[in-house]
């Protein structure tokens, strides 16, 4: 059963090791190691009496903490943005959504622009290979599999304007023909 500890202390050795535990499990951004480490200390102070820690201390440890780990490469943004830029694109979304999920673990705009641009430069019709795959993992347009009624069309069109894709990308798509589409995803 699991117990729950009380009386833990709020050291930089501590904080070290909890920010090396996160990373060996996960990419992340400064700014995101930053959070999971001041929520971490959060809730040891919640659970504790704050009289006991000072605070300012505290901080001044994850900020150092976290230098330390983009100093050491443990953290690097860019190479985390590029990576993610990847994966999302690769799984179907937009690149106005991946701008905002990249944007959301604290990826810096410039950083974030730079990436967009250099995966636009290398595959100019990226977004809107983004958003075949986009209709392919939903089944929209001519991968559909259930019959066409009247509402289908609407709302396939206003799931792909959720999803962040432009009314003329998503017009081609929806009323394209398989082959076409899929000439366009694998080249050939």
């Amino acid at each position: 059963m699991y117990k729950k500890r009380n009386n833990r202390n709020i050291t930089k050795s501590y904080l070290q090791g909890a920010a090396y535990r996160y990373l060996e499990r996960y990419a992340t951004t400064e700014a995101n190691l930053f959070f999971i480490l001041k929520r971490k200390t959060d809730r040891i102070l919640s659970q504790n009496d704050q009289e006991d820690f000072n605070i300012s201390e505290i901080e001044a440890w994850i900020n150092e903490v976290v230098v330390e780990c983009v100093k050491h490469g443990l953290v690097n943004d860019r190479l985390y943005a590029e990576s993610k830029m990847n994966s999302y694109s690769l799984s179907g979304n937009s690149l106005a959504n991946i701008k905002n999920k990249l944007r959301s673990k604290g990826v810096p705009q410039d950083i974030i622009n730079d990436v967009i641009n250099e995966a636009i430069s290398n595959t100019p019709d990226i977004n809107f290979k983004s958003a075949i795959k986009y209709a392919k993992k939903r089944r929209f347009g001519p991968f559909r599999i259930r019959k066409l009624n009247e509402t289908t069309f609407d709302k396939e069109l206003a799931s792909m304007a959720r999803a962040g894709y432009s009314y003329s990308e998503s017009i081609k798509i929806l009323k394209g023909k398989l082959e076409d589409l899929e000439d366009v995803l694998y080249g050939n």
